[in-house]
């Protein structure tokens, strides 16, 4: 059996600390790894905000077959989650963000849809990452 004794690879409590060069250097990757990733998301956000426009009441939404997805996202559910739901169910969580946010949200309607569509990809992501 090899010889893994600590010793031979650690010479004091120094060895085990990363330079400030290395550590600099994955903060910055990482950074630059989640800047392209949200690219995606924030052009989503654009069209969902660019589509929604055409609406002048939040129950509106509900009616444009080309956002429904991001609408779902807006309500909260992920896509893992979403796919175990059926679409009955995702309308009412779609119907439940209009009645419980959009709607008293009033002429500020769109922004809290794309506020909700970007926190829901976020934690989504974020949850991901984790596991």
């Amino acid at each position: 059996m090899k010889n893994l004794n600590y010793k031979n690879h650690l010479n004091s409590a120094d060895s085990l600390v990363t330079p400030y060069e290395q550590t600099r250097a994955g903060f910055v990757a990482l950074v630059l790894e989640k800047n392209r990733k949200a690219t995606s998301y924030a052009e989503e956000a654009k069209v969902l905000k660019s589509i929604s426009r055409r609406t002048k009441k939040p129950s509106q939404l509900l009616h444009i077959s080309e956002i429904r997805s991001s609408l779902i996202t807006a309500a909260g559910i992920s896509d893992k989650a979403s796919n175990h739901l059926n679409e009955d169910d995702k309308t009412e969580a779609i119907k439940n963000l209009i009645e419980n946010f959009l709607e008293p949200s009033g002429k500020d309607f769109i922004d809290e849809l794309i506020y909700r569509f970007l926190l829901t990809r976020f934690w989504s992501a974020a949850f991901r990452q984790a596991q």
